[in-house]
C-alpha cells in the first residue's frame, strides 16, 4: 500500500523524480550507508559537447528504455556475437550453470561509486585498494570522457550515483577541495578536478542543470521504462532478456545458492566476489512501472538556487521573490474551510465549503466584508472574473454558476461536466473548465452575452486522463489554448 501511494504521488506530480528514485532505491534495500547496494540513478543527458544544454530537444537525452550497455548498438551486436561464441565454447569456458550473460560487468558496485566518489570519500577508496588510490589515468576525470566509456567500453556499463543530482550538495565529490595527491596522468597533468561539460560554467551550475533534465518533461515521461529495467519486470528473467538487461549471474539474487557450499573458504570468496562484483537490485515491480500522468516545470522540483541550472539556452530559471509583504488585513467570517480565492475588480471574493461567497473591499482603512452571497451549492472550488461585475464559480455539484453583481443574480447556471468540476480559468472570451472526470473544457464566455455559460457554448474537451487539480490559461495575441 505505501508503495502504491508513494507511486500515484510520483504519477500526479506530488513527488519530484529524484525523490522518487530515492524512495524505489530503499524499497530494494540499497542505501547510501552501503557501498555494496548504493543507490543507483540512470545517466539522462547524453550531451556533453555542445557550449549550452537544450533540455527542450530529445537528442539531448539518453534513451531511458534501454540499459545503458544497449544504448550503442554496433556494441551491443558485438556482445550478442560473443554471448554466443561463449554458449558455444568448451566447458572450460561456460558461465556457471550453462547461464549466458550479456554483460560481464555490473552499473553499480563499490569501486564505481567511489570511481565517481573519491575526491569527497578517499578514506573509502584506500580502504578498497590496500591503501592505494587507482592509477590517475583510470580515476574519474572527465565527465564526457566517462560517458563516452560507458557507450562505447565492451566492459563499462555503469550508471550514475544520486550525487549527481543532489543540489543541496552542489557537486562537492567533482572538487579536489582536499587537494589530495592523486598523482599525474600520461599527458603530465596532475589529477584534480573533474572536467566539466562546456554547458557548466562550475561544479554546482553542472549539478543543477542536471537536475532540471532529471526533472523534465522529456525525462518524466520515459522513467518508467527505465525503473522496469533496475526495479521491474525487466531486472531479471524473460523481460531482462527481451531488453538486453541480462548480466553476470552472481549480480543476481539467488544466482548462486551459498547453502550448499560446504568448503568456508569456496564461500567467504564467492561472498567477496558477490559483494565486490555488483548486484541487481531487488525486483519490486511484477508488472509494467505505469507512466507519470503529469510533470510540473522542472524548476518547481529541482530546487535549483536562483541563478543556478539552466534550461534551453541562457534564460534565468527559479522561482521569483517576494522583497516585502504588507499584511492589509485579516477576515474569518466563513463557517468552514475556504476553498477558492479570486479578485474582483477592487475586491476579493473568497469561497467556502459552505457554498457562500464573501467578497471584501481591500486597503488601508477599507477594510471589511462588502457582500456575501450563497450559492445554494456544494463547495465551490474556484473562482473565474471576466469582468469587474462578474463572478463565475466552479462547484462540486458539477455545475459552472455566473453571478452578476450589479443586479445581484445568477445570469446563468450549467451541469458543465460528470464528476466534480475542480478548477477554473478565463482569458479572452474563452472560459476554461476542469474536473475530476479526467477532462478539461473551453466553452465561449464573452462580454456580448453577459459572460453567461451554457451547453451550446461548449468548444472543445481535452481529456487529460486523470482527474483534473488545477490548470490555467496563457493566451498569445488571439490564439489560446491551456
Amino acid at each position: 500500500e505505501g508503495v502504491e501511494s508513494m507511486t500515484l504521488q510520483w504519477q500526479h506530480g506530488i513527488v519530484s523524480n529524484y525523490d522518487y528514485l530515492l524512495h524505489l532505491n530503499s524499497l530494494a534495500d540499497r542505501s547510501f550507508n552501503d557501498l555494496t547496494q548504493y543507490p543507483v540513478f540512470p545517466w539522462v543527458v547524453a550531451d556533453y559537447t555542445s557550449p549550452t544544454l537544450n533540455l527542450d530537444m530529445e537528442e539531448t537525452f539518453r534513451d531511458l528504455s534501454k540499459p545503458v550497455g544497449a544504448l550503442n548498438k554496433d556494441r551491443l551486436e558485438s556482445l550478442k556475437v560473443r554471448r554466443e561464441e561463449m554458449a558455444s565454447a568448451t566447458c572450460a569456458g561456460e558461465t556457471p550453470g550453462g547461464v549466458r550473460y550479456l554483460y560481464g560487468s555490473h552499473y553499480s558496485c563499490p569501486g564505481f561509486i567511489l570511481y565517481y566518489l573519491v575526491r569527497r570519500d578517499p578514506q573509502l577508496m584506500l580502504c578498497l585498494q590496500n591503501g592505494r588510490f587507482d592509477h590517475p589515468d583510470r580515476m574519474f576525470n572527465s565527465l564526457k570522457q566517462t560517458w563516452r566509456n560507458v557507450t562505447t567500453n565492451q566492459s563499462d556499463f555503469k550508471e550514475l550515483v544520486p550525487e549527481f543530482y543532489n543540489t543541496e550538495e552542489g557537486g562537492e565529490f567533482l572538487t579536489n577541495s582536499m587537494e589530495i595527491d592523486f598523482g599525474v596522468r600520461h599527458t603530465g597533468e596532475r589529477v584534480g578536478d573533474v572536467a566539466l561539460p562546456p554547458w557548466a560554467k562550475n561544479s554546482r551550475d553542472m549539478v543543477d542543470k542536471l537536475r532540471l533534465a532529471l526533472e523534465s518533461p522529456t525525462v518524466s515521461k520515459n522513467l518508467h521504462l527505465w525503473i522496469d529495467l533496475i526495479f521491474g519486470c525487466k531486472n531479471s528473467g524473460e523481460g531482462a532478456e527481451l531488453a538486453d538487461n541480462v548480466f553476470y549471474p552472481l549480480c543476481y539474487e539467488g544466482g548462486v545458492d551459498l547453502d550448499k557450499i560446504s568448503d568456508p573458504n569456496e564461500r567467504y570468496a564467492l561472498e567477496v566476489q558477490i559483494s565486490e562484483f555488483g548486484q541487481v537490485p531487488k525486483q519490486i515491480f511484477k508488472c509494467g512501472h505505469p507512466h507519470r500522468y503529469t510533470a510540473l516545470p522542472p524548476q518547481v522540483h529541482a530546487r535549483v538556487r536562483e541563478g543556478g541550472g539552466g534550461g534551453a539556452s541562457s534564460g534565468k530559471l527559479g522561482w521569483g521573490k517576494f522583497k516585502t509583504l504588507v499584511r492589509l488585513g485579516d477576515h474569518q467570517t466563513h463557517k468552514e474551510g475556504v476553498s477558492a480565492l479570486g479578485v474582483v475588480g477592487s475586491l476579493v471574493v473568497s469561497a467556502s465549503h459552505d457554498s457562500n461567497l464573501k467578497l471584501y473591499k481591500w486597503g488601508e482603512g477599507q477594510a471589511g466584508v462588502e457582500r456575501s452571497v450563497s450559492a445554494r451549492s456544494i463547495t465551490i472550488a474556484g473562482v473565474a472574473s471576466p469582468s469587474p461585475c462578474t463572478i463565475i464559480l466552479a462547484c462540486w455539484d458539477n455545475t459552472v454558476m455566473v453571478y452578476g453583481m450589479v443586479t445581484g443574480s445568477w445570469r446563468s447556471t450549467v451541469v458543465a461536466h460528470t464528476d466534480a468540476v475542480s478548477c477554473i480559468g478565463w482569458g479572452q472570451g474563452v472560459l476554461a473548465t476542469g474536473s475530476w472526470d479526467g477532462l478539461v473544457k473551453l466553452w465561449s464566455c464573452v462580454g456580448s452575452a453577459g459572460y453567461t455559460v451554457r451547453l451550446p457554448d461548449l468548444t472543445g474537451e481535452l481529456d487529460h486522463g486523470s482527474p483534473v487539480t488545477c490548470l490555467d490559461l496563457q493566451m498569445e495575441d488571439t490564439q489560446w489554448g491551456e
